[in-house]
């Protein structure tokens, strides 16, 4: 697979798991953590990294990126509370 192919399944995998995670019983920290913890391993792997961050309005910002070059591959931000999602590829 190339860099793009794996972005592509890595973050519709991250994503699937965000939204099964998000229903409403995990804060921000601990939905932040629990899939970092879950993801980790798996996209180490594929020679991926997944960083985030907590907005102050609790919406969690998540960054996949090539360990590498440190390039971006995609970016999602997520309401652990809510379910809403927004994931923005920077693969072709």
């Amino acid at each position: 697979m190339n860099h793009d192919e794996i972005c592509k399944e890595l973050s519709g995998e991250l994503e699937d798991m965000a939204k099964w995670l998000s229903r409403g019983e995990l804060g921000p920290g601990q939905f932040r953590s629990l899939l970092n913890t879950l993801e980790k391993k798996k996209l180490e792997r594929f020679g991926m990294k997944l960083s985030s961050t907590i907005s102050i309005d609790g919406v969690v910002h998540f960054t996949l990126r090539f360990v590498e070059a440190d390039e971006l591959c995609a970016s999602m931000d997520v309401d652990p509370i809510t379910g809403k999602l927004s994931t923005q590829l920077a693969c072709g």
